[in-house]
C-alpha cells in the first residue's frame, strides 16, 4: 500500500510543479509584452528628442547651446560687457 501512496504523492507533486511552471510561463509572457510596450514608448520618446535637438540646432545656427540667447534676445555670453576692474 505504501508504494501506491508514494506513486500518488509523486503524481500530485508532478501536477503541482506543472501548474507552477505554467503560471510562471504566463507571467513571463505578460512581462515580455510589458517590455515590448516600454521599448515602443522609449523609441517614440527618442524620436521626439531627436526632433527637438534638430529644431534647436536649426534655430541656433549650428549648435544647440546658443538657442536660448538667440530666441529670448539676450546678448549671449560672448557679447556681455566685462565687469569693471576685470582683466583685459
Amino acid at each position: 500500500m505504501s508504494t501506491l501512496s508514494d506513486a500518488l504523492s509523486a503524481l500530485k507533486t508532478a501536477f503541482l510543479l506543472e501548474e507552477r511552471v505554467s503560471s510562471q510561463a504566463r507571467k513571463v509572457e505578460k512581462l515580455a509584452d510589458m517590455v515590448g510596450d516600454i521599448d515602443r514608448r522609449l523609441a517614440k520618446m527618442e524620436g521626439q528628442m531627436q526632433g527637438f535637438v534638430a529644431a534647436a540646432t536649426a534655430f541656433s545656427g549650428g549648435g544647440a547651446t546658443g538657442l536660448g540667447h538667440r530666441i529670448i534676445g539676450n546678448p549671449g555670453p560672448e557679447k556681455l560687457p566685462s565687469p569693471k576692474g576685470a582683466g583685459p
